[in-house]
């Protein structure tokens, strides 16, 4: 299993940081192809119950305000339409509008929070995209080490049963030495980055833990199996679903 996950990110990751570093076009299809794959397999895990032209008409519309860049009242309108649209659609198909509110969540967890690894770049450029990616990678990397070594206390055992507190503690402090060496690379504030990297590391992992949680409640245990030692798309992406936001936000905030 460690064996493919290594072999996995050893291919992937160049491509990742291949398609960043061009930036533009080729940036986006990736992250478009990736929230495509993302909704197949909610899908799955949601027994094949989307609406697939309600999730590609606001998920087109979504991705059309991202690209051409955030306006505050374009976003009202749309979270207006595509709320109405799923009213319209989940009434004329069974008065199903509470058992269909999972297509509600698959726009919003796909499509909405991955568009944020769009917004980033393009808002704040490739290396804070690079930070937020470094961040949730060595937060991952830290924790699945720290907890294999010295894991004993469960973190959240009803979620995700093999996730210890000391394998949280050390994706935190992992986090937080690459927040310093950005700092001394980039001569930044290391007070800033590394609390910066601290709040983006439970981010990462609260992120993790949430798409534990909804596969738990389906009973699956992979979201897919495109990618060997990872799982799917959903599997490898779970962390920065939360990341990217609230990356976008801080910067808004404080740069």
């Amino acid at each position: 299993m460690l064996a493919k996950r290594i072999l996995t990110a050893a291919i992937g990751i160049p491509i990742l940081l291949g398609a960043l570093a061009l930036g533009g076009h080729v940036w986006r299809v990736l992250v478009f192809l990736i929230m495509a794959v993302g909704l197949v397999e909610f899908s799955r895990i949601s027994e094949g119950r989307l609406y697939l032209d309600y999730i590609i008409v606001s998920g087109l519309s979504f991705l059309a305000l991202t690209y051409s860049g955030l306006d505050s009242s374009l976003l009202l309108l749309w979270l207006v339409f595509q709320f109405l649209y799923y009213l319209i659609r989940a009434t004329f198909s069974g008065m199903q509008v509470f058992s269909a509110a999972h297509n509600l969540l698959a726009l919003l967890y796909v499509v909405v929070l991955y568009s944020f690894l769009v917004l980033v770049q393009e808002e704040f450029g490739m290396v804070w995209t690079v930070f937020g990616l470094a961040i949730t990678w060595l937060t991952d990397t830290g924790a699945f080490f720290g907890g294999m070594r010295y894991g004993k206390r469960k973190l959240a055992p009803t979620i995700s049963p093999k996730k210890s507190v000391e394998g949280a503690i050390f994706g935190l402090v992992t986090a937080a030495l690459t927040g310093f060496i950005f700092a001394l690379l980039t001569e930044g504030s290391a007070l800033f980055l590394v609390f910066l990297a601290i709040i983006l590391s439970v981010s990462a992992q609260l992120g993790d833990l949430i798409e534990s949680a909804i596969k738990r409640e389906r009973s699956v245990k992979d979201s897919g199996s495109l990618l060997p030692g990872h799982g799917g798309i959903l599997d490898r992406f779970d962390s920065l679903a939360l990341v990217f936001p609230v990356l976008f936000i801080l910067l808004r905030l404080f740069s």
